[in-house]
């Protein structure tokens, strides 16, 4: 009786700790204004829109830009789409997205017109790592 009621107690201890442990989540609310620190701000907007700041000198260009960002993945993937001018004009950004935790993230894209053109790993001379406002 004793050395089942034991390995009751282990088995419950084993059930509890392997329930308690939280899983990492893919992502965390992107929602807000963020910055690299470099120039470049990104505000998401709760509706899909975003807005992209780069800063030229004591200039901002502002582009409205719409989002999608995909957390169902192994590699949880942020595109921005529907530039309507500069250099991105008619294609997307593809991209990767990786948390830190709730207020960094870090950033990969390649502009491109399908998503064939999204990073499949990331690049440490490419990574814009972003962080909340």
């Amino acid at each position: 009786m004793r050395q089942l009621f034991t390995q009751i107690m282990v088995y419950t201890g084993f059930a509890t700790l392997f329930l308690s442990c939280k899983t990492e989540p893919n992502c965390h609310e992107i929602i807000g204004r963020w910055t690299n620190r470099e120039g470049k701000m990104l505000y998401f907007k709760p509706d899909g829109q975003a807005l992209w700041l780069t800063k030229f000198g004591s200039q901002y260009d502002t582009f409205f830009v719409k989002y999608h960002l995909d957390c169902t993945l192994k590699q949880p993937t942020l595109d921005l789409l529907d530039f309507h001018a500069g250099p991105l004009e008619g294609k997307t950004l593809f991209g990767i997205i990786e948390w830190s935790n709730d207020s960094v993230f870090r950033f990969e894209a390649e502009p491109g017109t399908s998503p064939e053109a999204r990073p499949i790993q990331f690049n440490a001379q490419q990574i814009e790592r972003f962080y909340r406002l």
